[in-house]
């Protein structure tokens, strides 16, 4: 055999084991989870929830906006954390907003999508946090990132979960 050959066969084995070992699974027919929907009007209706702090179960992004930390929580919310004592942060409240999954501040405003919608909520006063303005529609619902291989409907609403 030549070099050139066994340089061949010695890559596509190589390629071949790797790739076998990446996790990539081909299945015929997927299993998929049956969807629990809610209606875009009780979705609506529900709006967000200003709880008081809560534990950090799986940070995602955090923002720094003056002396206030802001956690994001995918699809779950947003930690707001009062900074000013960087040895001793002081939690002050979660704000619970389904399909959350980015943020920006400006001026003392929080911009934030919950799903196809856009909130904008007051946290100049960490004391005195208020919605200020939900604007509908404003994104694509695509529900696909979690559910691509999956049918669903999304004239039903936002998918909430499912079971297998």
């Amino acid at each position: 055999m030549t070099n050139i050959m066994i340089n061949k066969i010695v890559s596509t084995s190589t390629f071949l084991l790797l790739l076998s070992g990446c996790g990539i699974e081909y299945r015929e027919n997927p299993v998929c989870k049956e969807l629990n929907y809610m209606t875009f009007e009780e979705f609506r209706a529900k709006g967000i929830e200003i709880l008081p702090s809560q534990e950090i179960e799986k940070a995602e992004k955090i923002y720094v906006y003056k002396n206030t930390l802001l956690v994001t929580e995918k699809d779950k919310g947003v930690h707001i954390i009062d900074n000013s004592d960087k040895q001793n942060p002081l939690p002050k409240a979660f704000l619970k907003v389904l399909g959350n999954k980015d943020i920006s501040v400006k001026k003392g405003y929080l911009y934030l999508d919950s799903y196809m919608d856009l909130l904008v909520i007051d946290i100049r006063d960490l004391n005195k946090i208020k919605v200020v303005n939900r604007i509908n529609n404003t994104f694509t619902y695509a529900p696909k990132e979690d559910y691509y291989e999956c049918e669903f409907d999304t004239s039903k609403g936002v998918i909430v979960g499912g079971n297998q």
